[in-house]
């Protein structure tokens, strides 16, 4: 009777516990990342290399560009080139001082992001130039403020002598 009054036990206590199990759904979810781009900013005003006096020998006139940043927003493992070309500098009249005689370093770069840069520098402009190239494994920057150096040669007529710096990335 005991195996018995127990058997009934047990079975009433599995159907009981059969019927308080909830039920449940599944509803499956997601999301979605879409690639970004690859960009370049540069400064869009003028910038003044310097003054000095006309001479009979060479000298050299250098200054900050202002900061370049590239901007890596296609995550992901990515590569990148940041490349310079310039336009001879040239007065209101007279000669130009040629892209050959304008060179460019990038200085110290900073960088956010995984990011892996290696500058080079350039001495002559007068074609697309690399001039830092990066390696990313995620979204990324790196921003470098460059020198611009130029030759001036001797004998070079006084005046404001312009050019114009392009910066790109690819």
């Amino acid at each position: 009777m005991v195996r018995k009054f127990a058997f009934l036990v047990v079975a009433l206590a599995a159907l009981t516990l059969g019927l308080v199990v909830p039920a449940a759904a599944t509803t499956p979810a997601s999301f979605t990342l879409t690639s970004g781009t690859l960009s370049i900013s540069a400064p869009t005003i003028g910038v003044s290399l310097g003054s000095q006096v006309a001479s009979t020998a060479p000298s050299t006139m250098s200054g900050s560009l202002g900061s370049v940043t590239v901007a890596d927003q296609r995550g992901g493992t990515t590569t990148w080139t940041a490349s310079v070309i310039s336009t001879a500098f040239t007065p209101t009249a007279g000669p130009a001082d040629p892209a050959t005689n304008v060179s460019y370093s990038s200085g110290a770069i900073v960088v956010s992001g995984a990011v892996v840069d290696t500058a080079t520098p350039a001495t002559d402009l007068t074609g697309v130039v690399p001039v830092v190239t990066g390696a990313s494994t995620g979204v990324s920057t790196a921003t470098w403020s460059p020198t611009i150096s130029i030759v001036v040669p001797a004998n070079f007529a006084p005046g404001v002598y312009t050019a114009t710096i392009t910066s790109s990335v690819a």
